[in-house]
């Protein structure tokens, strides 16, 4: 699976994540992941043995992760220092995430912010709630673009395409947030009704979520802003859809 450099410098890379392919490993994972990837990269796997950090080994430098279905900018620590910095600036929301992701129905006001706490399901240990008890979660939208999609009456026949600013980072948050407030993402398997899933999913194999940008300042103390290209496969849906009002 190929994974596009999108920005290097001596501390760090930015990748865009392709889609299907899995951040972390794990004993229920097959196949290859990010982890994986970045191990076998020759400047790594000459540095692995002369390290002692163990944060650093276990996340083999990954700063954050995505679902696998989720493309897009991924960052990526080349060394120890370099990771707990990173660390940091995602712990003190001093990196700027935006994401793209298309939804069922027509979003209004075309911009505005939702805070909604954030729980593991009591139901589905694999899904995410909004709950009283929860973390608090902070997601803010832009609508960029309209369409139309017969055949969906429940949502209008209506998708949008938003542009999403994470305020916060908890697990499948644009994807709870999103399907609570009744936009849910297109061709989402886990939060979108399986019927309206397995039909978006006749047009796209996977939903549709992608983390557009990243900004932040590297380690070395100069500002850096990465954008990635939307799939191939969301832009060709994308370019089918007619537009809407």
């Amino acid at each position: 699976m190929e994974t596009p450099i999108l920005y290097e410098d001596e501390n760090c890379l930015v990748i865009n994540k392709p889609v299907g392919l899995v951040v972390n490993r794990a004993d229920s994972i097959t196949g290859q992941t990010v982890q994986d990837w970045v191990e076998s990269r020759p400047q790594f796997s000459g540095l692995r043995s002369q390290m002692t950090d163990k944060v650093f080994l276990d996340r083999s430098g990954v700063c954050h992760r995505l679902d696998k279905e989720t493309s897009g900018c991924l960052l990526i620590a080349k060394n120890p220092e370099a990771l707990h910095y990173y660390l940091k600036l995602f712990k003190d929301r001093k990196l700027s995430k935006t994401y793209l992701a298309l939804v069922h129905g027509r979003v209004e006001p075309k911009m505005g912010e939702t805070i909604l706490p954030l729980r593991r399901s009591l139901f589905d240990r694999e899904k995410w709630q909004v709950h009283y008890e929860g973390k608090r979660a902070v997601t803010a939208w832009t609508v960029l673009k309209r369409y139309k999609f017969p055949g969906h009456e429940h949502w209008k026949d209506a998708l949008t395409l938003l542009r999403l600013d994470l305020k916060t980072g908890r697990t499948h948050q644009i994807r709870v947030h999103l399907s609570f407030l009744g936009w849910p993402i297109f061709a989402d398997d886990k939060y979108l009704n399986r019927k309206f899933a397995r039909g978006d999913r006749k047009y796209l194999s996977h939903h549709f979520l992608h983390a557009s940008s990243i900004e932040f300042v590297n380690f070395s103390g100069e500002r850096v802003s990465v954008e990635a290209p939307l799939p191939i496969d969301c832009q060709k849906f994308l370019d089918i859809l007619e537009t809407g009002e």
